[in-house]
């Protein structure tokens, strides 16, 4: 079961490290054929979209219906992104082309 993404070119599979660099730049060369490969647009959106929203509703929870401190508030916001930076690397499908926006 292969977790990671692929090359679009040589169809060789990435690891988690260099997604991750994918992710923060954008675009990353492939290790074994050398082409530029880029996070698909759709990939991109949606793996936005399922941290984005969820940290919203549940920030929100905690500050309207718990009354959580800002203390509390700041360690869960740490804690999210941390754990959404771990795991978008595993959402995001390589592409050929830039996206366009």
């Amino acid at each position: 079961m292969n977790f990671m993404a692929q090359c679009q070119n040589c169809g060789s599979q990435w690891n988690w490290k260099d997604m991750f660099k994918l992710s923060l730049k954008g675009k990353q060369e492939c290790r074994n054929c050398h082409t530029v490969q880029y996070a698909s647009g759709k990939s991109n959106f949606w793996s936005t979209m399922l941290f984005f929203i969820p940290f919203i509703l549940v920030f929100n929870y905690l500050l309207i219906y718990m009354e959580a401190g800002w203390p509390l508030l700041i360690l869960f916001f740490i804690v999210y992104v941390s754990i959404a930076y771990l795991l978008i690397p595993f959402m995001l499908k390589l592409s050929n082309t830039k996206r366009k926006i």
